[in-house]
């Protein structure tokens, strides 16, 4: 049993797997995936066998794939998917041990900003549109976030 991310870009489709992050904590996790300031990082936690979550994964593809191709530079796509064959709920244990979701198919937004990896958003089956909106006010954040860092990293080198 594997869960894998697949991070949706405009010319590549990375896949991650799951396993490299069964082991950590939540903070190390998302330190991990939210790595860059100034990008909203939006994530699809989903499961086999749910339903809802194969009624929604063209629509977040599509979705992706249209942010993308506006926002290029500043927006990460990511779907965790955990299999869930046999009755084995030990994976799925994990990733809500690890991203605190109750249900799939969950979707998150983040950005960093100097104190850490920050959710801006959270949503149990949400309406593309909705998700888009969401998105969209999240660039803001994540720049005023990164202007931020660069302005605490400015005092810190002007002490020095």
């Amino acid at each position: 049993m594997t869960v894998s991310a697949e991070v949706v870009s405009r010319e590549v489709l990375e896949v991650v797997e799951f396993d490299q992050l069964k082991s950590r904590t939540t903070a190390e996790a998302l330190t991990e995936l939210v790595k860059d300031f100034g990008i909203v990082y939006v994530t699809a936690l989903t499961r086999q066998g749910c339903s809802d979550c194969e009624t929604q994964k063209p629509l977040f593809k599509m979705l992706a794939e249209k942010m993308n191709r506006e926002n290029p530079a500043n927006i990460r796509f990511r779907s965790f998917h955990v299999n869930y064959e046999n009755g084995d709920k030990q994976e799925s244990w994990n990733s809500k041990r690890i991203f605190g979701h109750a249900a799939y198919p969950t979707y998150t937004i983040h950005v960093k900003s100097h104190v850490g990896p920050l959710e801006i958003y959270r949503s149990v089956y949400p309406p593309m549109e909705e998700l888009e909106k969401q998105i969209k006010e999240s660039f803001e954040l994540a720049e005023f976030y990164k202007t931020e860092a660069q302005a605490a990293s400015g005092l810190r080198s002007d002490k020095l």
